[in-house]
């Protein structure tokens, strides 16, 4: 694993074992070994001990629905979405992404965000993917879990990711950092925008930018990705050279769009910023993009 610089939700820790995902009868034995782990969620929360640790249940609670996640060290590992009912474990909690995500980012990195994040967006898509798109009728879990099949019209319906553009703006020493009205104050970030059908990235980055802020885009140079579990997208940070630096934001996509020397945001990622000028946390993609170009001397 390479985990420096890498983004939370990024690097994987098993062997995600493809080749076992078509063979039912392997996978039934794997849910029934003792040491097998399952990770249990329920409405979009992981079961945890604490921020770091997840709680594994035992293999009896590997049910027909159970999702094979891959293998590590010979132990199977499997996601479940448990029912209203589940009784906690003493010292265990219920706990979203997001803070899981921002707790482990404050201490450096754990790959187990990205564990308990395939597990959320593989549950999720099941769930809100139950009927055939083709034909309306129910679909059933195969292949581990990464397909949904259709007997009605042997259709095969496989997990949906939505690639996302996510944009740091420079022009000469300053960066173009924009903000949403549902933000902190004093919070701006990266731009950013959903990949339309047929698009590359420099052309949604492109367009990205001139909607929302008006300003024409030349090269663009890609950074790095990271899956984003909200529900299920990939973020696809870039660098982005604007042509020029005259600003005309779009006020149904940006509540306000600045321009920050390099200076200022240096500054803030050292101190943290407050309700003049914040940036994001450090489990964004958008505060990677910052600290790589703009703390560079």
């Amino acid at each position: 694993m390479y985990f420096e610089n890498s983004c939370i939700f990024a690097e994987f820790p098993l062997d995600s074992s493809d080749h076992l995902r078509g063979d039912d009868q392997t996978l039934n034995k794997l849910k029934i070994e003792k040491t097998t782990k399952v990770i249990g969620y329920r409405n979009g929360e992981a079961l945890v001990e604490s921020e770091n640790k997840i709680h594994f249940l035992s293999s009896c609670e590997a049910n027909d629905t159970a999702i094979f996640l891959g293998l590590k060290e010979g132990s199977a590992y499997f996601a479940v979405e448990l029912d209203e009912y589940f009784q906690e474990p003493n010292h265990t909690v219920f706990l979203d992404m997001r803070s899981i995500a921002k707790e482990v980012a404050m201490d450096g990195f754990s790959s187990h965000p990205s564990l308990l994040a395939r597990g959320k967006m593989l549950i999720d898509w099941h769930s809100r993917h139950q009927f055939c798109a083709n034909c309306g009728a129910i679909s059933e879990i195969k292949k581990g879990g990464y397909v949904r099949h259709c007997k009605n019209c042997e259709t095969d319906h496989f997990p949906r990711v939505d690639p996302v553009v996510i944009m740091m703006v420079i022009y000469k020493d300053k960066c173009l950092l924009g903000r949403s009205p549902q933000f902190l104050p004093g919070m701006y970030s990266a731009l950013a925008g959903f990949m339309e059908p047929g698009e590359t990235i420099e052309e949604a980055c492109r367009r990205e930018v001139y909607e929302e802020a008006g300003i024409k885009v030349g090269d663009v140079k890609y950074v790095k990705s990271q899956p984003w579990p909200f529900p299920s997208s990939l973020m696809i940070g870039v660098i982005a050279e604007a042509l020029d630096d005259n600003i005309n934001i779009d006020n149904d996509e940006l509540e306000d769009a600045k321009w920050f020397d390099k200076k200022a945001i240096q500054s803030v990622l050292k101190n943290g910023g407050d309700d003049d000028f914040r940036v994001p946390e450090k489990l964004a993609i958008a505060r990677h993009l910052l600290e790589v170009h703009m703390m560079a001397e």
